[in-house]
Parts: C-alpha cells; sequence; structure tokens
C-alpha cells in the first residue's frame, strides 16, 4: 500500500460525561477502481487496466442488449495505528467521501478479504469480496455511510487483516445507468472511514487543548 495517512483523533465527549465517545478518522491511503466491459461478439477491455493514479473512482454494473460493464471501487485504510483501542468497545462507524455522482441506484459496500495494491490491481487480479457493511443509494456531494460496525471490530484487535472496502452496484439487467462517480485520495476528497469508540470521560482541561489544535 502507498504511506499511510495521519490518524486523527477527535474526541467528542463534554467535560465530566461519563461513557465519553471517541472518534477516530482514518484517511484512504489507498484507492482505485477495476473496469470490465465487453460487447458481444467481441473481446473483453479494460481487464488488465490499472486506475491507481485516476482522481475519479466509478462503480457500475449494467448488462446492455448488446453487452455488459461492471466497474468496482476499492478504498483501503491503515488500522495499524489503532493499537490502543484493541479490545474497546467500537461502537459506529461511518465511510465519508465525496460523488461527483450517485449513480443509478443502490450500491453494496463488502469487506476485502485478500491484500491489493493501489498501483497494480486489475479486473483480472481483483481481491474476493467478503460481507455486506451498508446497501445506499449515492448523492452528489459528501456522502456518509454508516458501515455495520462489528464486522471492523476484527480489523482494529487484527490490523493485518485490514484489507479494505470494495463497492460494487447492484446488478441492472434492464437498461443503462450512470456510473457513480467518487473522488480519490489524489484530489482534496480523500475517503474517510470515522470510527466512534466509548471511551473515558474528558476533563475540561485537556478538552479546551484538544479543541485549540483544531482551531
Amino acid at each position: 500500500m502507498s504511506g499511510s495517512r495521519l490518524v486523527i483523533l477527535v474526541v467528542l465527549a463534554v467535560a465530566g460525561a461519563a461513557g465519553a465517545t471517541e472518534e477516530v478518522v482514518l484517511t484512504a491511503d489507498a484507492d482505485s477502481y477495476v473496469y470490465h466491459y465487453e460487447e458481444w461478439g467481441s473481446d473483453p477491455q479494460y481487464e488488465d487496466d490499472n486506475f491507481g493514479a485516476e482522481t475519479l473512482m466509478y462503480v457500475l454494473s449494467n448488462y446492455y442488449q448488446w453487452g455488459d460493464e461492471d466497474r468496482r471501487a476499492f478504498i483501503h485504510f491503515d488500522f495499524s495505528g489503532l493499537g490502543e483501542y484493541a479490545g474497546a468497545d467500537l461502537v459506529g462507524a461511518q465511510l465519508v467521501f465525496y460523488a461527483e455522482h450517485g449513480g443509478g441506484g443502490p450500491q453494496r459496500f463488502l469487506t476485502v478479504l485478500e491484500a491489493w495494491d493501489e498501483m497494480t490491481i486489475t479486473y483480472n487480479n481483483e481481491p474476493m469480496h467478503g460481507v455486506e457493511l451498508a446497501l445506499c443509494e449515492l448523492n452528489v456531494g459528501y456522502n456518509c455511510v454508516d458501515m455495520t460496525h462489528r464486522h471492523l471490530k476484527s480489523w482494529v484487535d487484527a490490523p493485518e487483516t485490514a484489507y479494505g472496502i470494495v463497492i460494487r452496484d447492484t446488478e441492472q439487467v434492464q437498461e443503462y445507468d450512470p456510473a457513480a462517480k467518487i473522488r480519490t485520495r489524489e484530489t482534496d476528497y480523500a475517503p474517510e472511514l470515522h470510527l466512534f469508540f466509548t471511551g473515558e470521560a474528558v476533563g475540561e482541561t485537556s478538552w479546551g487543548q484538544i479543541k485549540a489544535e483544531y482551531e
């Protein structure tokens, strides 16, 4: 994977509150998409092409009367800096990203089960997909997608198994739908994964210090 981005810790608790919640924000350290296109009677195209340096990731699954097209987006986050949260209570997770187009239907967000590299992943060597984390339609602008966080808890405890998230379109079999277009980390809109943990209350002094650092 590419070099890890900074892990930002934002403490959301108010002073003296019991059972405070801490939010950890991970910025994508790799993202890309894979692409298959085939017209009936012709050879498939783009299956060995890599799109790791692109500014947009496309998500699309279409079956036309003359062929088919499939694009899937992959995003990776580095969990290796979360050792202090191993065994902690992960109570929520959100994937946040910016879309220039939401696509024509709901998208599935799945775990990735194998390692992959941003600059070598293709349709022909893409890793296997795992359990579903979310199913929703995307919108133009910022999207905050709630993840099934219990599936991500193992990544906190064993970061070497955090192979990332794949976004794939639900199959469209009747007519053409436009692709979802998600900005990548090569832009100013890198995808983020927000993780929410229960933790100790934050004192008034420490909260003020933390807040001052971001003002």
